[in-house]
């Protein structure tokens, strides 16, 4: 049974027989589309069929890194090594052999050595990488494999506060540096990337606020400074 999808002007044709391998490939017109079908479906007839070797996961994410990742700006590190994880488990494959079963499988592995945090972020990068690929890379896919899974709930919380006599000691054992960025850290709740980021020009004394253009969500905002905050900046 052959299916034709039409996504982003292009057509994407979809050939499932038993006895074969599903085919997939994608024409720039309808006609073509069609004849292609004809042709496919009696060379199964016949059994002289030859799919066409299919895009693997391994192109699918480098061109993810190379053109998707750099704008991610503090991430970049942490998704190139994401990355390489999952081109070394399934790089090889091709990508319409990747399965929801074998993603899975690797969920569960992956959950018996790391935290549900680090598995989801994983699995959350090669989901969008094949939803980039189907959406606008002209791959053509049935469904995205990972979406067809339960990710891990990520259980991890953020509302401990470090105590006064946690702060106090951090701040003596560190550096004049390393002192001023835990302070500006504790006072203000920004991240290290945006801490790092300060400039002159971020900072209005007079008003007592520090604005911030870029951030993780590319939403700026304006930050309120204690006093301590104002000191050390």
């Amino acid at each position: 049974m052959a299916t034709i999808k039409k996504r982003n002007g292009k057509y994407q044709v979809l050939i499932r027989r038993k006895g074969h391998t599903p085919a997939y490939k994608t024409f720039s017109s309808l006609p073509a589309a069609r004849k292609w079908i004809r042709i496919a479906e009696a060379d199964m007839e016949r059994g002289l069929f030859q799919p066409i070797p299919d895009i693997s996961v391994a192109e699918i994410l480098k061109r993810y890194e190379r053109e998707i990742v750099p704008q991610h700006k503090n991430a970049v590190r942490h998704e190139k090594y994401r990355l390489d994880r999952l081109r070394s488990v399934f790089g090889k494959l091709p990508v319409a052999g990747l399965r929801p079963s074998l993603v899975a499988s690797y969920r569960d592995e992956r959950l018996d050595i790391v935290s549900p945090a680090t598995v989801r972020r994983e699995l959350v990068i090669l989901r969008s990488a094949l939803n980039i690929a189907i959406r606008d890379w002209g791959v053509c896919l049935p469904s995205n494999p990972v979406a067809q899974i339960a990710l891990p709930k990520d259980k991890s919380q953020r509302i401990r506060r470090l105590e006064r006599v946690e702060e106090s000691k951090l701040i003596e054992k560190s550096n004049t540096q390393l002192r001023r960025l835990i302070i500006v850290a504790i006072e203000t709740g920004m991240r290290r990337g945006e801490i790092l980021n300060i400039k002159r020009s971020h900072i209005d004394l007079l008003k007592r606020v520090l604005f911030i253009p870029s951030t993780k969500t590319d939403t700026p905002r304006t930050i309120p400074l204690s006093t301590d905050a104002v000191t050390v900046l």
